[in-house]
Order: C-alpha cells, then structure tokens, then sequence
C-alpha cells in the first residue's frame, strides 16, 4: 500500500499566487462577516456583554469554520470566553 502524499514545495512561485490568493480571499470572507454581524475580528477589542460590568479586552476569533445559518448561532472566542452574538451589549476597536 503506497501513503505517498506528494510534496508541497513552499518555494515555487506557483505556490506564492495559489497562497496570495488565498489569504485575498480569507480577507474578503472575514469583511463579509464583519458587515454581516456587525463585529471586527482579528482586531484588538473591548467587549462590554450584558449583565456583566467588567468588558473584555482581546481578539474576537470565530470559533466553528463553517458559516452558521443564523446570527444565534455564531460562537465567538475573545480570551477564553466563547460567547454569542446576543451577549454583545456593546464593542470598540482598541
């Protein structure tokens, strides 16, 4: 039985426009979801939730890699905290 995977040659300048295009399109799908919820992520943040009187500082990251169907059920990670959109009473870039 052969595993041989091949090799990924890090090198090649056929794999510098297959990585930049990439990361083009990573940018434009995090900006989508930025204007879609109404969040910044990557981004350093402060995070006020409701009920709670001390904010968040951090990076807001997604925490599933698919898109959920909903708002309710997209989970954030700031720290090591994963919240919900419904959680957000507030939030600024710092």
């Amino acid at each position: 039985m052969n595993h041989n995977q091949g090799t990924f040659n890090f090198d090649s300048d056929d794999n510098k426009s297959g990585y930049d295009n990439w990361q083009e399109e990573l940018a434009t799908r995090v900006k989508q979801l930025e204007t879609r919820y109404g969040i910044i992520i990557g981004s350093k943040v402060r995070i006020i939730l409701h009920g709670e009187n001390k904010p968040l500082d951090g990076i807001i990251t997604i925490c599933d890699s698919k898109e959920p169907q909903n708002r309710s059920q997209l989970r954030l990670r700031i720290a090591s905290r994963i919240i919900t959109l419904a959680e957000i009473e507030s939030i600024t870039r710092l």
